[in-house]
């Protein structure tokens, strides 16, 4: 049976239009993915303002501990690209113990993969300690968390031996608090999940201290870090606070850190 002449107009009518409306699709759906990806971006720099604004209330003083500006790694930020960095060199009076705190801020899970010290301490010149690392607990806001404590150490151009002791874990949003590489390679699987960014605390240690004596100097300056800062980095608002951030800036402020240059304390450098 052959197709009537009314059928036969329709078909034709139809495969007109069909390019106009595959391009109206097309179109529909470019609206939607844009329009999510700038609210994602939105979002992004209202953390990054936020975890900017809570580094700035980390104290200088503290109890016996007092801090002083720390330089980075030479070339650090071109390899982070950090939305915020705080680093601080402690020295407690009455002891004389010294070890640096280091707060590091990545817009983007994936930036992170190269700040992590079993690979960059290597890859600049120091040893890992035969025989592996130890483990210590930590407290971030009253929650425990169990952290390597790494050992490194290197010989320098006149044949001394050096060793620094370090201990590090990420913040994640969602309140997620880890110290292994693992949990942010999968994050960083999904690029929606990847851009709600990740923080990393370093803690880093001249020599190797005993363990008790490590996760002590670790829990002192770990208790250092303002609430605030924690809610920040786990994408939180402050305590007290409306959920808005603040303004972003597409400036990195490098708290605690002179702007005159970039010299190298923890990732690998010396302490």
């Amino acid at each position: 049976m052959s197709p009537s002449i009314a059928t036969i107009r329709w078909i034709h009518r139809a495969n007109r239009l069909a390019p106009v409306m595959c391009l109206a699709s097309l179109l529909g759906a470019a609206w939607v993915l844009s329009h999510h990806g700038r609210g994602d971006q939105e979002q992004a720099r209202a953390r990054a303002a936020s975890v900017r604004n809570a580094l700035g209330t980390m104290p200088f003083l503290a109890g016996d501990w007092v801090g002083t500006e720390c330089p980075l790694p030479a070339g650090a930020t071109e390899i982070l690209m950090p939305t915020a960095v705080l680093s601080r060199r402690y020295t407690e009076l009455e002891t004389g113990r010294r070890a640096t705190l280091g707060i590091i801020h990545c817009g983007d899970v994936r930036d992170m993969h190269g700040h992590y010290p079993p690979s960059c301490y290597p890859s600049s010149g120091w040893r890992a300690r035969e025989g592996g690392h130890d483990r210590i607990s930590v407290l971030l806001e009253g929650e425990p968390i169990d952290v390597p404590l790494y050992r490194f150490s290197s010989v320098d151009s006149t044949g001394a031996v050096r060793e620094v002791s370090v201990v590090a874990f990420f913040v994640l949003p969602e309140g997620l608090v880890t110290p292994e590489m693992e949990q942010l390679r999968s994050r960083a699987a999904k690029l929606e999940i990847s851009r709600m960014g990740v923080g990393q605390v370093q803690v880093v240690m001249d020599g190797w201290p005993a363990v008790a004596e490590a996760e002590d100097i670790a829990r002192e300056l770990i208790g250092l870090i303002p609430a605030d800062c924690v809610r920040a980095l786990k994408g939180e608002p402050a305590v007290g606070s409306g959920v808005h951030a603040g303004p972003a800036s597409r400036d990195v402020r490098l708290q605690g850190v002179s702007g005159g240059s970039l010299g190298d304390d923890f990732d690998g450098g010396e302490p």
